[in-house]
């Protein structure tokens, strides 16, 4: 029986505590050869919790690799996520943003950045659940910068801990 109020990535309408873990791929959208803005590939790890119904917020980090490897930002970021389903198939809309913390001494600085996505949650037992997804991830830099934006594509897992 399909009840509209559950979530069928999580079992329930507003799940607790979750751990999302993704890899990202992404393809620049640049029209200057400047650093950070051809390629970039990512891992990120997100403890997050439901506030209401579908709806998450949680905090995450992780390492980002520019250009082949040659340059590397650190993401602290803010993570949001409305899960709904379209007849028996789990999909989900989520927005992060926040820092790319920069370990190089480099003249681009600090970015910061916000990356609306979509995706699709596959259930793989009651606990876990498989996610493929895009997004157009978009970051700033200073005054001189200006910004670049990437298609990303996202694969990962969402790990749901269940109340006792």
């Amino acid at each position: 029986r399909n009840n509209s109020n559950r979530s069928l990535t999580s079992g329930n309408s507003k799940p607790g505590l979750m751990n999302v873990t993704e890899l990202s791929a992404g393809i620049g959208l640049y029209s200057e050869g400047r650093e950070y803005a051809k390629r970039e590939a990512g891992l990120t790890t997100i403890l997050g919790i439901g506030l209401i119904k579908n709806l998450t917020a949680g905090i995450g980090f992780g390492v980002s690799y520019y250009d082949g490897g040659s340059r590397v930002l650190f993401p602290v970021f803010a993570d949001f996520r409305y899960f709904f389903n379209i007849r028996k198939a789990g999909f989900f809309a989520s927005v992060d943003g926040g820092i790319l913390l920069n370990s190089a001494n480099t003249e681009a600085g600090t970015f910061y950045f916000v990356s609306p996505g979509l995706g699709w949650a596959i259930p793989v037992s009651n606990n876990l659940s498989i996610n493929v997804g895009t997004a157009l991830f978009t970051q700033f830099g200073g005054k001189d910068y200006g910004h670049d934006s990437f298609v990303n594509i996202k694969l990962g897992m969402t790990y749901f801990f269940k109340k006792k």
